[in-house]
């Protein structure tokens, strides 16, 4: 997640202002072809909003429905209003390409004492954005950063660009949709809806938009002949040191603060205890310090022991005394005791009782990470041994938080990267093939070389991501060239199949009904139904050889029909032999066995020969061909059904339950549907269905769609969205 920003109006931030120079022509170019279709975009996805929210509100409750459908009501009402702030929010992301912004006063970090529902509001939709953005991210990074390189160079380098100014970087492109979005008379979930709709549609095209930028750049000569960006390196943050990563923005500690501030307001007041109570008060367990008073459960300590404050500099030797028990310990033993063992810890340096008390700031960052590990602990794109593993990161990762205010608002945090790469494998990660499997070991190495050298340099978390990146870079180039071969093939046995169908349908259609001699018959199904199949796949059904064949097929059939004129029977007897002749060559043409194809002429010529000195062959009827209809389970708009069509390669699914689960990802989707293929990890086809089949086994859990994307930031959304419940509760 980036750093928390504020989000004004459509009108109050973006406003389409003119900038400050003229542009340059290229970028000029790119400024008008990413207006009109991102503009194009939005106005499908206006047209298909009522249709598209109703299939998402089918499986929701009554009053999350209602949502649904009060989005639909406001888009219907405030269209103009959304593309024309969408229009001038895209042309001001371009004009203020080099020009410095600076921060609105309404922009400034709330304190406690000023928590509004608007700010939190606000909090909502930047994460909600920032997911998104990352989503839209995966599929253009490298393109991203070549487009940054050349607008730099458009700019003779006196503009540095990032992902703060770049015009076409998914989260600049959402936040101007989001802009418009405040202005709708919604509530914060409708809203969510609203940019979840946006996402699917308009946003899902964000590296298209990318790739026709740097080409319309290219073929203007901006380094036209440049195939990927140049990478630099930001510097590692040494916390506590004198080394700090240089952000692309100010770094601010915004997001922790109002995370701290919603966590707050689950503290609820303070209740007294009562002087005379019944049972003494437990010495143990962990106080917090709220003004200088110790509380725990929310009362204050009122026994006569000494408190003693813990400082931070006594938490962090405490945590990494833990740290290093943590070979011993189970990823789960941490899940709900890090607070007792900090206790029991704390309590065995002490010869008299005491209470310890933490200062509020640190018992807000053990809240809170103890709620993102519980998250990371429950999901369900993980095997459980790989989040055994990851949950023995919850010290190392507080620690981190202790040490960097900025740590939440830093999305390029090397610790939240290797996070999110360690889950991103894990994800890959086949139970079926056990623990010694190479991709488990990996993590393995990562998560227990972090625990047994991990201090206050963050230096660490980069140079294991650097060896993933390298691993995967290897696993993905493999990956790449195997699906590759795979997708080829199995297009081309899709296609192959089509034109046999076709082939076949074609004869179908022309015998059913008729009764036929049945050398005629034998001849269409055993050899010119091969001449059909060979000739739509090579040369199309729009070819002339496919309507010639055609014709032979249909002259074949005319000919041995019976004839009750003079005329007829006469020209039936001049096409026989030129068709014996075409059809000899036609076989001959695709190399049909030569014995085989032989017979078949002889046996045409007996026919015909016997019907035209008036010995009738022995006719058959050829009954209709079944229609090859299935009926589809599932409605033509079922939300599972689209979602299956529309999957792209390298998505993860887990195919079976148990202990018989499999991972596998999609290698090649076949004419929208037609046939999902899936192969594991190391390029074995294990797998494949059509969309209506993906989709039934998904509506029945046998399939599962793995999430690779970023875990801590899922973490992080789905614990403000659970503070935001409990805060409505």
């Amino acid at each position: 997640m980036t750093n928390v920003t504020h989000i004004g109006t459509a009108s109050g931030r973006r406003t389409g202002t003119a900038p400050a120079e003229p542009l340059p022509r290229p970028l000029e170019q790119v400024r008008e072809c990413t207006r009109e279709r991102a503009l194009a975009l939005l106005a499908g996805m206006l047209d298909g909003a009522d249709d598209m929210l109703f299939n998402m509100a089918e499986t929701e409750t009554d009053r999350e429905r209602d949502r649904y459908f009060d989005a639909m009501r406001e888009l219907r009402l405030q269209r103009r209003v959304l593309e024309t702030g969408f229009h001038d929010g895209i042309v001001a992301l371009f004009n203020e390409i080099g020009r410095e912004r600076k921060p609105s006063p309404e922009a400034s970090s709330p304190g406690i004492e000023s928590l509004t529902l608007v700010q939190n509001d606000e909090l909502e939709i930047s994460v909600a954005l920032d997911n998104l953005a990352r989503r839209a991210r995966n599929g253009c990074e490298e393109a991203l950063a070549l487009l940054c390189h050349r607008l730099e160079y458009l700019f003779e380098g006196k503009v540095a660009i990032s992902e703060k100014n770049n015009p076409l970087e998914p989260r600049q492109l959402a936040a101007c949709f989001a802009d418009c979005v405040l202005r709708l008379s919604l509530d914060i979930r409708a809203r969510l809806i609203v940019l979840k709709l946006f996402e699917r549609v308009v946003m899902d095209e964000a590296p298209a938009l990318v790739e026709q930028a740097n080409r319309t750049l290219a073929e203007a000569g901006v380094l036209s002949e440049l195939a990927s960006a140049p990478v630099a390196r930001r510097p590692v943050r040494r916390s506590g040191g004198t080394e700090s990563r240089q952000a692309d923005g100010p770094t601010s500690s915004a997001d922790h603060g109002q995370l701290g501030e919603l966590l707050a307001l689950l503290r609820g007041p303070a209740r007294a205890v009562p002087e005379t109570s019944p049972e003494p008060f437990d010495l143990s367990g962990l106080a917090t310090l709220f003004d200088g008073v110790a509380h725990r459960g929310g009362a204050p300590v009122t026994v006569d022991q000494p408190v003693r404050a813990v400082s931070r500099d006594d938490l962090i030797q405490v945590l990494s005394r833990l740290q290093r028990d943590a070979h011993g310990q189970s990823g789960k033993g941490e899940r709900r005791g890090l607070r007792e063992s900090l206790a029991r810890e704390l309590d065995q340096q002490q010869d008299a009782p005491v209470v310890h008390a933490l200062e509020q700031a640190d018992d807000d960052l053990i809240n809170l990470v103890a709620m993102l590990f519980d998250f990371i602990l429950d999901d369900e794109s993980l095997p459980a041994d790989v989040k055994a593993l990851i949950g023995r990161l919850q010290i190392p990762l507080l620690k981190v938080a202790i040490n960097d205010n900025g740590f939440f608002g830093d999305d390029g945090h090397p610790a939240r990267a290797l996070l999110n790469t360690l889950a991103r494998a894990g994800a890959q990660w086949d139970p079926q093939q056990g623990t010694g499997d190479e991709l488990y070991q990996r993590i393995r190495r990562a998560v227990y070389t972090v625990i047994d050298h991990y201090d206050e340099d963050d230096g660490l978390f980069a140079q294991l991501q650097a060896e993933f990146d390298e691993y995967f870079s290897e696993q993905d180039t493999r990956a790449r060239r195997l699906a590759q071969r795979l997708r080829e093939s199995e297009e081309g046995r899709a296609r192959a199949e089509q034109a046999m169908t076709r082939a076949r349908r074609h004869l179908d259609q022309r015998l059913a009904g008729r009764a036929l001699p049945e050398a005629l018959i034998r001849l269409l199904r055993q050899g010119w139904q091969q001449v059909l199949y060979l000739t739509l796949l090579r040369e199309g059904e729009d070819s002339e050889a496919w309507r010639r064949q055609s014709k032979i097929a249909d002259a074949l059939i005319w000919c041995l029909l019976p004839h009750g004129t003079e005329a007829d029977q006469h020209k039936a007897r001049q096409m026989a032999p030129k068709l014996r002749v075409a059809v000899a060559r036609g076989l001959a043409a695709i190399q049909h066995d030569e014995v085989e194809s032989q017979a078949l002429v002889r046996g045409l010529a007996l026919a015909q020969e016997a019907m035209f000195r008036g010995q009738e062959p022995r006719r058959v009827k050829v009954k209709a061909a079944p229609e090859d209809v299935v009926a589809s389970p599932l409605p033509e708009d079922d939300a599972l059904l689209v979602r299956a069509r529309a999957l792209r390669p390298g998505q993860w699914v887990e195919i079976g339950a148990g202990d018989e689960a499999r991972r596998a990802r999609l290698a090649a989707n076949i004419r929208e549907g037609a046939k999902l293929v899936f192969i594991n990890r190391r390029g074995i086809k294990v797998e494949e269905f059509d969309a209506t089949a993906l989709a039934v086994a998904m509506r029945e859990g046998t399939v599962k769609l793995i999430d690779e994307g970023a875990l801590f930031d899922r973490a992080l959304e789905a614990v403000i969205g659970d503070l935001r419940r409990r805060q409505g509760h």
